[in-house]
């Protein structure tokens, strides 16, 4: 399976238009589209400290960039809207949902990391920061009582299939968690644990997959007026 990447300009004050895709002014048969977005920005964040399970509010930046994500999704029609059961992106959903319903799904939920939850990444604990960075390698490592990445990609799985068979075309939004939108990626796109790995998705960034019945997925990327050097 071939993946293509696309870098797609969206200006906050020039939404697109009802159920459109960068591609088409038509809502293609058999055709679903996944916005995929990130919860907005925690202190643990900012601290550069392990959340997992953890749960942890949005700071007043991951509110905002919450308002921000509601203005890129502005005259988009969704059918649906998703989040974890984690307040961080719930709350980032529910913002950008209104009055909508978001509808939480556990699977969603960032890997959960055992011993490892809470420890700073900042360099105070060189030790406890080697020992995370060997073990996070294993995919079969459950890191002390936690969740091996396998399994966190066993229930993701499980997810996707839930949002799919419920909407096996339109349009829907995700709002995920750094981890777990990799993982989303990693089974939509059909990518390598390696290929995956080397994605990260900040904070504040927009993805949109594609999924087609009869062709390979597209891959988009939101690109802010700010960001341009990214084109």
């Amino acid at each position: 399976m071939k993946l293509f990447l696309c870098l797609f300009l969206l200006i906050a004050f020039q939404p697109i238009a009802v159920s459109e895709s960068p591609q088409t002014n038509k809502t293609q048969k058999g055709v679903l589209r996944i916005y995929l977005a990130r919860h907005g920005q925690t202190d643990w964040n900012v601290q550069k400290r392990l959340q997992g399970f953890k749960d942890v509010p949005l700071n007043a930046t991951g509110k905002k960039q919450a308002e921000e994500l509601k203005q890129k999704m502005s005259g988009i029609q969704v059918d649906a809207i998703f989040s974890s059961a984690l307040q961080r992106s719930r709350e980032t959903a529910q913002i950008v949902a209104g009055d909508r319903v978001v509808i939480s799904l556990p699977e969603l939920n960032e890997q959960f990391l055992g011993k490892f939850e809470g420890a700073y990444l900042d360099g105070r604990d060189p030790t406890l920061e080697a020992e995370y960075d060997k073990r996070n390698v294993d995919p079969n490592d459950t890191l002390d009582g936690g969740e091996s990445t396998n399994q966190h990609y066993a229930r993701v799985k499980i997810a996707l299939e839930k949002i799919r068979k419920d909407h096996p075309q339109g349009t829907v939004l995700i709002v995920g968690h750094g981890g777990t939108n990799v993982l989303i990626m990693r089974e939509l796109l059909n990518l390598t644990a390696e290929q995956a790995d080397s994605i990260h998705q900040a904070n504040d960034e927009l993805y949109l997959i594609e999924l087609f019945p009869d062709r390979d997925p597209m891959l988009w990327k939101h690109v802010p007026v700010s960001n341009l050097d990214q084109l």
